[in-house]
C-alpha cells in the first residue's frame, strides 16, 4: 500500500476520533447543564414547600391569636345596650299609647268631630263633655254644639262670664261653669223639646226661635247645615 495512502488514513482517522472526543465533551456538557438545571429546580420546589409548610403550621396560631384580640377588644368597648333597650321599650310605649287613643277615637270618634266642629271656639275644649251629657239625655250629639255656633260662634260672641253660648233669655241668662251650662242646655232641650216631640231643628225652630218662622226658617237651615258639616269631618 503506498505510503501516501496510509498517511491519508491515518489522518482522517485521528480527525474523526477528534470529532467524536468533542461531541463526548458536549454531550457530557450538555448533560451537566440540564442535571444542574433540575437541582435548582428541585431545590426551588423544596423551598416552597418549606414556606408552605411553615405557614400550615404558624397560621392556625396566627388565627387564634387575632380571634383573641378581636374578642378582648369588643369586650372592652362599652355598648350602649342598655340605653338602647330603654329607647325601645320607650317608642314601644309611646305607640301602645298612639294606638290606644287611635283606636279609642275610632271606636267613638263623635268628641273628635265636635272638637273639630267647635276648634278655635272657648267650648272645643268640652268636646267629649258634651257628647257625654247628651248621651245622658238621650239627644242627638250635634245638637248642643250646633245650637252654640248659631247663636254665639261656639261662644265667641258673647261675655264670656256668661257661658251662655245658646242664647237663653235672650243671652241674659249667666251660668256659673261650662259643665253647668252644657248639661242644663241639654237637659231643657230634652224635657222641654224632644220629649215633646219637636225633634227637628224645625220643630225646635218653632219654639227655641220663634221669630225665624217668618223669616224663612234661617235659623233651622243653619243648624241643619251644622249637622251636615259635622257629619263629613
Amino acid at each position: 500500500m503506498p505510503v501516501k495512502l496510509i498517511n491519508q488514513i491515518h489522518i482522517n482517522a485521528n480527525f474523526m476520533a477528534k470529532k467524536i472526543k468533542k461531541r463526548k465533551l458536549y454531550a457530557a456538557k450538555l448533560t451537566i447543564k440540564v442535571f444542574d438545571a433540575l437541582v435548582e429546580l428541585y431545590k426551588h420546589m423544596l423551598r416552597r414547600l418549606a414556606l408552605a409548610s411553615v405557614w400550615i403550621v404558624i397560621a392556625p396560631a396566627i388565627l387564634l391569636i387575632l380571634a383573641v384580640g378581636l374578642t378582648m377588644s369588643k369586650n372592652s368597648i362599652r355598648l350602649p345596650q342598655v340605653s338602647s333597650q330603654l329607647d325601645i321599650d320607650s317608642t314601644y310605649g309611646q305607640n301602645v299609647i298612639e294606638t290606644q287613643v287611635i283606636a279609642q277615637q275610632i271606636e267613638d270618634p263623635r268628641p273628635y268631630i265636635v272638637e273639630r266642629f267647635l276648634k278655635g271656639t272657648p267650648l272645643a275644649p268640652y268636646s267629649q263633655y258634651i257628647v257625654d251629657v247628651s248621651d245622658k239625655y238621650g239627644i242627638d250629639y250635634r245638637l248642643v254644639p250646633a245650637i252654640a255656633m248659631k247663636e254665639s260662634g261656639g261662644g265667641s260672641a258673647i261675655d264670656l262670664a256668661s257661658h251662655n253660648a245658646w242664647g237663653f233669655e235672650n243671652g241674659q241668662t249667666y251660668f256659673p261653669s261650662w259643665e253647668y251650662a252644657i248639661d242644663r242646655v241639654a237637659s231643657t232641650l230634652k224635657n222641654g223639646y224632644i220629649s215633646k216631640g219637636l225633634t227637628t231643628p224645625e220643630q225646635i225652630m218653632a219654639k227655641y226661635a220663634p221669630p225665624q218662622l217668618e223669616t224663612g226658617g234661617k235659623w233651622a237651615q243653619d243648624i241643619n247645615q251644622f249637622y251636615s258639616e259635622m257629619e263629613s269631618l
